[in-house]
């Protein structure tokens, strides 16, 4: 596809993923890849449907990279076979400072228990009992021990999944994921002004 000016005239700044398949012409598969992947830069909502924040510059930069660079844009073959579901890349967003994962951990345990098991802590974090307990023997995770059972206080959990070592990790857990995504959005509507709202009163003071 050349880049045709006139077809992005009457978009938006910011464009969903079906315009943005439109305009480039190609299939949604595809440009679920194409966004997935980075290729595309885009903003993540972290909502089910319309999830996805495309800058019309960024399409358009696509456009015209890809007349001169196509095979850097070529989709793997089993990508579109199958359910496309099973082969969602897992985008993460911007990463949260230390002090913003710690205040909204500190706050999602607040009724969690003070000493907690292995168990608690694989519901926490979305991970397996195995890699919980590679992170006991490891050092990374401080605990106690009853009747040969690990317990671990739930300070020191907080102190290892707000750790750059947490974050370190190549195959986050689903959980772990949507935590970053809650923690940015979080930040995104606390950062966002909040619009003035004329009362009553004030209305009739300025008359």
């Amino acid at each position: 596809m050349i880049y045709e000016p006139s077809e992005f005239e009457c978009l938006p700044d910011e464009m969903t993923l079906e315009q943005t398949r439109i305009c480039c012409h190609i299939g949604k598969r595809t440009a679920a890849y194409l966004l997935q992947s980075g290729l595309i830069p885009c903003e993540m909502t972290g909502r089910k449907t319309r999830c996805y924040h495309v800058r019309k510059q960024d399409v358009i930069a696509f456009i015209l990279d890809r007349e001169k660079n196509p095979d850097r844009y070529i989709v793997p073959q089993n990508w579109t076979q199958g359910n496309p579901a099973t082969k969602r890349i897992r985008v993460l967003p911007p990463m949260p400072d230390e002090t913003e994962k710690r205040c909204y951990y500190t706050k999602k345990l607040e009724l969690v228990p003070d000493v907690i098991d292995v168990g608690i802590v694989c519901e926490i974090t979305g991970y397996n009992r195995h890699t919980v307990c590679r992170w006991i023997e490891s050092g990374r995770l401080k605990y106690l021990m009853r009747t040969n059972k690990f317990y671990i206080p739930k300070s020191s959990l907080i102190d290892y999944i707000c750790s750059e070592q947490y974050e370190a990790s190549h195959r986050k857990s689903r959980r772990h994921i949507d935590a970053l995504w809650e923690i940015h959005n979080e930040n995104k509507a606390r950062k966002r002004p909040k619009k003035a709202r004329t009362t009553r009163k004030n209305a009739r003071r300025e008359k």
